[in-house]
């Protein structure tokens, strides 16, 4: 019997706080085949005819969940499951579909060696399918091996199989966008496989050749009983899946063995559920919402997602927003040929140009967050956000700044806003080139909090024992020549400090008149830093390093000054801050990018469509 759990009902383990994903390592091909992804907005005109717009472009493509590293899968997930939260993530299957995967992985005993893979890198307008399957063309330009678009799939697939010749047991299609990808990529590689044998009850297919000793089944889309499908039917199929699973399990003790930590009783009949995703699948400093339980988001528009906490609702449409000033009219100067703003950098260096993390000071990154943790106008199941950005083992010279805007909470990275931008226009002057680290004075959100208890809570003795810790912990590791105070509530907290070296402080950048007062201090950091820099800051702001942000952070993030917003509502003429909605917005220049150009490959591939 299938037995139906409801989300509250749920208290699921996501595993260590301090755990994360550093991206695909930078010595693999990843980062090569994720540069490589098609011009899905030309080729999909091409092909389908009218604005090309069946994939939701404004907000960048996801590419994966789970292992990159090799000989770390055993399952490999083939859906089509892209939509508000995996643009916030930045990563595939984090909404409610996923967290259902999440579920099925783990009675199956799998809770690490698992990798989660799309039929399009970019979420689609509308359905796979219609009443009779999906239309001719979309079914050609997703499935035929002539299609640019299945070849790039086929080439991540391929490394994948490559990299995990020796592990890898089951393949999961889901829904019929992920069920005809694999039996597609199964009879690429010599496999007999089709779409009916995934679906049917205690179908599967056994893989041959390469895939020796690989078996794929499929199951329904779970997303189908919000439109309409029978959830006790999906359950049901989930249920016959995995007994289907189990069987093979129990034939075989070798094939497909159980994770480290994991759990497995098939006594136990198959709960249909959520399972919250582990910490591990997301860069480190991901809002704490993705992937918690189903969906956690909702778009507004083609260009703003909403995110809201345990205690927020779907679709909430009960706040005002202040949406961010566009403040580029065209793309930053940074952006490099063929590179389009809603997407990771392409070149042979911006590929691989990322932060993989804060590595051995994750702990103590998570230590002061604790200390804080819910106590400003900021609902706690957001998790800590903005903690650091730079290098933290290399910080010459160690920032430790006031929060400045909300953009912090999408980007996973501290000051990444129009503050952080003029932040890195000083560090520029200074020339201090990598050697910094920017390290938030309070990991959570407080900008409407009175300044007196942001203060108060910023100075506690426990907050500030943790804060020290962190410092300390830095400054052993660079060498650090220099801290930079910036703001109110940053110069209460080195007053309360002995940091043992040189403080300077400086107003903050959102204060009026903060260019001069910055200028006149630079001769004093370059002194104390031991740096040369020639320039003057005169305020204007610059494009965050790509080696300070997460891996395949689309390109728009950290440019064009603010990029995110609070709710709120009016309440007698004030505005009265929610503590549950957030959002943020693709910048007008990004849109511009558009490149309607097709390449030489690209043309060749669509003039084969018949």
């Amino acid at each position: 019997m299938t037995t139906l759990i409801s989300v509250s009902a749920l208290a699921q383990d996501r595993g260590a706080e301090t755990d994360y994903d550093p991206g695909p390592p930078k010595k693999s091909k990843w980062p090569d085949l994720f540069a490589e992804t098609p011009n899905y907005l030309a080729f999909g005109q091409e092909v389908l005819g009218g604005s090309g717009d069946k994939f939701r472009w404004m907000m960048g493509p996801m590419f994966y969940r789970g292992r990159l590293a090799p000989g770390k899968v055993r399952v490999f997930v083939v859906g089509q499951e892209g939509a508000q939260d995996e643009n916030i993530s930045n990563r595939s299957f984090t909404g409610s579909t996923g967290t259902n995967m999440q579920n099925f992985l783990n009675y199956l005993g799998i809770n690490y060696s698992y990798l989660f893979m799309n039929t399009f890198v970019y979420t689609i307008n509308g359905q796979y399918t219609g009443p009779d399957g999906a239309s001719p063309e979309l079914y050609w330009l997703a499935q035929d091996e002539n299609s640019i678009v299945t070849r790039h799939r086929h080439s991540l697939f391929n490394y994948m199989l490559e990299q995990n010749r020796d592990t890898l047991s089951l393949v999961v299609g889901v829904g019929a966008a992920g069920k005809d990808s694999v039996a597609t990529w199964f009879t690429s590689l010599g496999s007999k496989c089709n779409k009916n044998q995934l679906s049917s009850k205690g179908g599967f297919c056994e893989g041959r050749g390469n895939l020796k000793g690989v078996i794929a089944v499929g199951v329904l889309h779970p997303g189908g009983a919000s439109k309409g499908g029978s959830a006790e039917a999906i359950a049901a199929d989930f249920q016959n899946k995995a007994e289907v699973v189990a069987d093979f399990i129990s034939q075989d003790d070798n094939w497909l063995p159980l994770d480290k930590g994991a759990r497995r009783n098939f006594g136990q009949p198959f709960r249909y559920r959520y399972a919250s995703i582990p910490h591990r699948d997301f860069p480190f400093g991901t809002n704490w919402r993705m992937g918690a339980q189903g969906t956690t988001s909702n778009r507004q528009g083609a260009d703003s997602i909403q995110v809201f906490s345990a205690r927020g609702t779907y679709n909430d449409k009960s706040s005002s927003y202040d949406a961010p000033r566009s403040m580029l009219t065209s793309a930053p100067q940074e952006l490099e040929k063929g590179d389009v703003g809603f997407e990771p950098p392409k070149s042979e260096d911006g590929r691989r140009q990322f932060d993989e993390g804060p590595g051995r000071f994750a702990g103590a990154l998570i230590d002061l967050y604790k200390t804080v943790e819910g106590q400003t106008n900021s609902d706690a199941t957001f998790g800590p956000n903005g903690s650091y950005r730079g290098r933290l083992d290399q910080a010459k010279v160690l920032v430790l700044a006031d929060q400045t805007c909300h953009t912090d909470l999408f980007s996973a990275r501290a000051l990444t806003g129009a503050g952080g931008q003029r932040i890195q226009t000083l560090l520029n002057a200074i020339g201090a080139g990598s050697e910094y680290a920017i390290v938030r004075t309070l990991p959570v959100d407080s900008l409407d909090d009175a300044s007196a208890k942001v203060v108060a809570l910023a100075t506690s003795d426990r907050v500030q024992d943790a804060r020290l810790k962190l410092l300390n912990q830095i400054m052993r590791a660079s060498d650090t020549q220099v801290v930079l105070a910036i703001g109110p509530v940053a110069e209460a907290v080195v007053d309360g400090l002995d940091l043992g070296v040189s403080v300077v402080k400086l107003d903050s950048p959102t204060s009026k008149g903060h260019e001069e007062q910055w200028n006149s201090q630079l001769v004093k950091i370059k002194k104390a830093a031991g740096l040369k820099g020639r320039g003057s800051y005169g305020g204007s702001l610059t494009v965050i390093p790509r080696e300070d942000l997460p891996a395949l952070t689309r390109w728009w993030m950290g440019t064009d000054g603010d990029r995110a917003a609070k709710g709120y509502k009016q309440v007698g003429g004030k505005k009265v801050y929610s503590p549950h909605y957030y959002r943020f917005y693709a910048p007008n220049w990004s849109a511009k990018s558009r490149n309607m150009r097709l390449s030489s490959e690209e043309k060749e591939s669509a003039e084969l469509y018949q």
